[in-house]
């Protein structure tokens, strides 16, 4: 039962950070870039790196609300993280993995802070410990999730996965990069990742209340036979 609450929780909370992150990618291309238009010469300025939010560096500009709703989604995301060793593979985390996974969590919330200043100040706000943070925030987090990937089974992994697909490392490597630099909606992609492993978790939650009812069933057979004996 315990199990299925947190499943629900941290399901939820990775279905609002996609969502966030989604709405984020809206503000950036949906004037320029409609979907499978990314030739017009407003979108291609638009490509360009000086628009990124996730997180911003100099030289940066903002376009509509897209750096807070970032912002938003990686703070939402930092505190589904805390529960999601329990969520994905119904353990605990060992002892590196738990202090791996505080670091990851701090370096979420920093970089997700720094990401919503920089929005509502209209200019790139430094995250706490420039010199750590962001590359705690890039190679901590995907080296956790493959190591869940590997304890969790069934929906929690396929859950596992898609967070690994979310992760900035993998973006920059792959979808995010385009024909100039970024490529039309990539955040957007990483968002619909992060829904995806949303709900994964809540499908798990639902095939444990299942299982659940029908072992109960089976234990309660036995002694309806035996009654109706007597």
């Amino acid at each position: 039962m315990a199990l299925r609450i947190l499943r629900v929780g941290v399901g939820l909370l990775l279905g609002t950070s996609g969502a966030l992150m989604y709405a984020a990618s809206w503000q950036r291309w949906s004037s320029a870039c409609p979907w499978g238009d990314a030739d017009g010469e407003l979108c291609t300025r638009r490509q360009d790196h000086l628009y990124d939010f996730v997180a911003p560096t100099d030289p940066w500009k903002p376009v509509g609300d897209a750096a807070q709703l970032a912002g938003w989604s990686l703070l939402v995301l930092a505190l589904a993280f805390v529960l999601l060793p329990w969520a994905l593979t119904g353990r605990r985390p060992d002892a590196v993995s738990g202090v791996a996974l505080a670091g990851a969590v701090l370096a979420q919330a920093v970089m997700g802070l720094a990401t919503l200043r920089s929005g509502i100040a209209g200019e790139v706000v430094d995250p706490a410990a420039p010199g750590l943070a962001p590359y705690v925030w890039l190679f901590v987090p995907p080296a956790l999730l493959i190591r869940f990937a590997i304890a969790a089974r069934g929906p929690g992994l396929a859950a596992a996965i898609s967070l690994v697909l979310a992760t900035p490392i993998v973006s920059a490597f792959t979808y995010a990069i385009g024909p100039y630099d970024a490529r039309p909606w990539w955040e957007a992609t990483t968002g619909l990742f992060t829904v995806a492993a949303g709900i994964c978790l809540l499908g798990a939650a639902a095939f444990d209340a299942r299982s659940s009812d029908r072992r109960r069933a089976t234990l309660d057979r036995p002694r309806s036979l035996s009654a109706g004996g007597r």
